[in-house]
């Protein structure tokens, strides 16, 4: 198929349009956004899809919002040899229109539904939907690769050039294999439809017969638990019997201790009331025993501890006078480390005025060079600020110029050129429009003239004839791309302000040279400034030295340093006299060696001083240390004197209170008499306890208790014991009257039954299952024989854009599966964006190629494509599809038309808004 013109009328936004496309070659629509490129392929795809009575929403949709009209579209293409107009008109004055002309000449046409019926049945008989849906792009989907295993124009190319069968059986064989294959497993190898029926019934019939023996054994099983049950109801009915008389004669017993029991209670109360009694006497014996004791305790370490009172006052009094004497050597130490450092301090006011002196000579200097190199920056920022050209300038002036050339050489091969030349006296007059070259108006005798025609020559003799030379359609399209890139020229050359590139290319030149210098001085400024500005560090020596130390004179003033002014303008008046000897000798060379002797001697003395000083300052320290820890020591033993005085009246206090209450003797008869009285009463609780243990009285309750727990526990287990033997007898009853013997004979006849079913369709599927198997093998080994062409094609094609490096390999759907390139072999998915959208136009140039010289070849079309490529992806790319165009019809659809400018004989058409 091959498509000549599309012509579009109240289509979405478009009025009213016609492209025409090369047959062969390629086509490059040129379009902003919304101008409707996309729309082309659309109302293409439209025009046969639905009728012109269609009330899909897809048709309404391509109806322009707001306008009563019917949205048409005309196609005229080439289809199985014939040449189709094809014409639809859908929502209003609804029309279908197809007119075909034969090989031989003869012409048909049809209308409405007989028409669409007609173009439908040629498109589908000559179109491949699987071929047609892999080369058509749509927008957005450039980086989808192309699976073309079902495009039969695919395969019957490729099992032309390889000369291997598609399947490697015969399609008939395939097709009932794989039909006999689907009737028993699904084509992921699951059992499906009558076998996968038969195995479910087979289960179901297998659980229905366990569930029946099941049934069976559980009668069996409740038939001995019934008997079970019985003997173990007997049992325990036997024992609670005999457990119950047992437990009356425990009520008794207990009934005849309750009383000596009471008696042992009310003893015992006694008992504790007296033990009681009895450690009340005893504490207040041992209190008044305690207070005693701490009176005599106290006396003796009150008398002990004014002793230690007096010996640590008088220590304390010996050290304060250690420290008296040790801060009055340190004072003088302190006193001598003064003089010390007064005698440091001079030496380094001596030393730091000659550093600086020293300092201040080299700084001039450098101050000197910073004007020269701040001078140096000024000049080359003055030239580069006049310049304004730049590499990429220049690169665009280059590339303007070779397509200025290009394009004029393109017009001068694509258009007629007229040589005219006058022979007789006649005048002959020349004029015209789009003319290359100098054209004279007339000619003199004799005269020729060579001219370039890209529009209209008009070449006349008055009175006599008249001549027009017309250029063909295509000299616009290069009269327009010369005139563009001169354009494009003038316009850069006047941005750089320079007449040609030879200028612009000396001002690069220039501008190179100045940017060195720049940076060079540059560098050489932020050395000399790495340590501050010298003028700020000259100004503050000059101010440090004072007005009783001569400077250095500057050879010039300090310039070119903003909010600075010369050295001696700023610190010297007109009046005054400071540098009129500046010309004196230089003090000796070694006046700041001999400075820096004294400065080190100055401060040996000063490190020997504070030696001592850490010495004094250390006794002192420890002498104070030492007073104050016996000043301490002397305190704590006073306060330690007063607490015992106190304790020593509170313990007297307590002693007089407790003996005015009672004396020391009634303590100790009173004791007496309670351990008398706790005596008596435990010698009664010991014969009522001997009672209690003759009578059992102690015991009889707890056995009474687990007398009744065991009672209940019987009673429980009885009770139990019928409630599972109603249950059991009741099941039994019911399984008698369900027939359960006969549910299982019949559930084992249906078994055997669908086992049988299922045996013979397992045969049969097994051996449905091998022979696919087997065919399956065969064909994937002659689809590896058959992939070859396609792959060898694509990597033919990919070697002229990546290099000889380039390989990739196809997977079963003849997809592109991974790619090598310089030795490296990745899958698809890892390539960048760039790189997949490349391969997967590269993929379709393949098929194209392949299929372009049969009869079910279709248009490439690319929508908006190559939009992540480099500019050297793009070059290599142009020139593939122009190559491409040798052998089929391309159409690019594309709003970036920089992107294809170099794709070689390609034909542009730009749509206009």
């Amino acid at each position: 198929m091959r498509l000549h013109s599309l012509a579009l009328r109240d289509f979405r936004g478009v009025k009213d349009r016609m492209v025409r496309f090369r047959a062969l070659g390629t086509t490059v629509v040129v379009g902003d956004n919304e101008v409707g490129k996309s729309s082309l392929v659309e109302a293409f795809g439209l025009i046969f899809d639905l009728p012109d009575d269609s009330k899909s929403t897809r048709i309404r949709d391509i109806q322009p919002v707001g306008q009563d009209v019917g949205p048409q579209v005309t196609a005229e293409l080439s289809l199985g040899g014939r040449e189709l107009t094809y014409s639809k008109r859908w929502l209003k004055n609804r029309s279908t229109e197809l007119t075909i002309v034969e090989p031989d000449g003869r012409r048909q046409s049809w209308t409405g539904r007989e028409a669409h019926n007609e173009a439908e049945r040629l498109f589908h008989e000559h179109v491949d939907p699987v071929l047609w849906q892999t080369l058509m792009v749509s927008q957005g989907q450039s980086l989808v690769l192309p699976t073309p295993a079902d495009a039969e124009p695919l395969i019957t190319a490729v099992t032309a050039e390889s000369g291997t069968p598609v399947d490697g059986a015969s399609m008939p064989l395939v097709t009932a294999v794989e039909h006999e294959y689907l009737r028993y497993w699904t084509p992921r190898g699951k059992p499906t439809g009558d076998f996968a029926r038969s195995a479910k019934a087979v289960a179901a019939a297998e659980l229905s017969c366990k569930q029946a023996f099941q049934a069976m054994e559980e009668v069996q099983s409740d038939i001995r638990r019934a008997e079970r049950l019985n003997l173990d109801l007997d049992d325990v009915t036997g024992r609670l019997t005999e457990h119950l008389t047992v437990l009356e004669a425990l009520r008794e017993r207990k009934q005849a201790t309750d009383e000596i029991l009471l008696r042992r209670d009310s003893v015992r109360s006694r008992a504790e009331t007296a033990r009681a009694r009895l450690e009340n006497h005893t504490r207040t014996r041992l209190e008044r025993e305690r207070l005693l004791d701490e009176v005599e305790r106290f006396t003796k370490f009150e008398a002990e501890l004014a002793g230690r009172r007096a010996d640590a006052e008088l220590v304390a009094k010996t050290a304060a006078e250690t420290v008296q004497a040790a801060e009055a050597a340190l004072a003088e130490v302190v006193e001598l480390k003064d003089l010390r450092r007064t005698d440091v301090q001079t030496a380094e006011r001596r030393v730091s005025d000659l550093m600086d002196r020293a300092e201040l000579d080299r700084l001039v200097g450098q101050q000197t060079e910073l004007v020269d190199v701040r001078a140096r920056i000024a000049a080359a920022g003055t030239i580069l600020d006049r310049i304004k050209v730049d590499d990429a300038i220049v690169a665009a002036l280059e590339d303007a110029r070779a397509a200025v050339v290009e394009a004029r050489a393109a017009l001068a091969a694509g258009v007629p050129q007229v040589t005219v030349r006058r022979l007789g006296a006649e005048p002959v007059e020349l004029s015209g429009t789009g003319l290359e070259g100098n054209a004279p108006p007339e000619l003199g005798f004799d005269e020729s003239t060579e001219v370039l025609v890209s529009g209209e020559l008009f070449v006349g003799v008055p009175g006599q004839v008249e001549v027009i030379v017309r250029a063909g359609g295509e000299a616009a399209t290069l009269r327009a791309r010369v005139d563009d890139a001169v354009r494009r020229e003038k316009d850069l050359l006047k941005k750089a302000g320079v007449k040609d590139v030879a200028a612009a290319r000396e001002l690069l030149r220039k501008a190179d040279t100045a940017s060195a210098e720049l940076n060079e001085a540059r560098r050489t400024e932020k050395s000399l400034t790495a340590g501050g500005d010298p003028g700020e560090r000259i100004a503050v020596l000059t101010a440090r030295l004072g007005p009783d130390e001569p400077d250095e004179p500057a050879e010039k003033p300090v310039e070119g340093v903003p909010g600075q002014m010369s050295l001696f303008e700023e610190f010297a008046s007109p009046h005054d006299t400071l540098f009129d000897d500046f010309d004196g000798p230089e003090p000796a060379a070694d006046d700041l060696t001999g400075a820096q002797r004294a400065l080190d001697a100055a401060r040996d003395g000063l490190a020997e001083v504070e030696r001592l000083l850490k010495d004094a300052e250390f006794a002192v320290e420890q002498a104070r240390k030492a007073a104050d820890e016996d000043r301490s020591e002397a305190q704590n033993a006073r306060a330690r004197s007063e607490l015992a005085g106190e304790r020593l009246a509170a313990a007297t206090e307590a002693l007089e209170s407790a003996r005015s209450v009672l004396d020391d003797e009634a303590v100790t008869v009173a004791e007496t008499e309670a351990t008398a009285e706790v005596e008596a009463v435990l010698e009664e609780l010991t014969a009522v306890q001997a009672q209690a243990d003759e009578a059992g009285a102690d015991r009889v309750a707890d056995e009474l208790v687990h007398a009744l727990a065991v009672a209940k526990r019987l009673q429980d287990e009885r009770d139990r014991l019928r409630d599972a033997l109603r249950t059991t007898e009741g099941r039994l009853e019911q399984s008698g009257r369900d027939g359960l013997a006969t549910r299982r004979d019949l559930a084992e006849l249906e078994l055997a039954a669908v086992r049988t079913e299922h045996d013979s369709l397992l045969r049969r599927a097994e051996a449905a299952q091998r022979v696919h198997e087997t065919l399956s093998r065969h064909r994937a080994e002659a689809q590896t024989k058959y992939s070859e062409p396609l792959q060898s094609r694509i990597e033919s094609l990919g070697r002229s854009v990546y290099g000889p490096s380039f390989r990739v390999w196809l997977d079963d759907d003849l997809a592109v599966a991974e790619r090598e390139l310089d030795g490296v072999r990745l899958p698809v998915e890892a390539l960048s964006t760039g790189a997949q959208e490349q391969l997967a136009i590269i993929t379709r140039l393949a098929i194209s190629h392949l299929v372009s010289t049969g009869e079910g070849s279709v248009p490439v079309i690319f929508d908006d494509a190559l939009g992540w490529s480099d500019k050297a992806r793009l070059r290599d790319m142009g020139a593939l599809l122009g190559r491409a165009g040798d052998h089929g019809q391309i159409i690019v659809l594309t709003c970036m038309p920089d992107r294809y400018e170099y794709v070689p004989k390609a034909t542009f058409i730009t749509l206009d808004g």
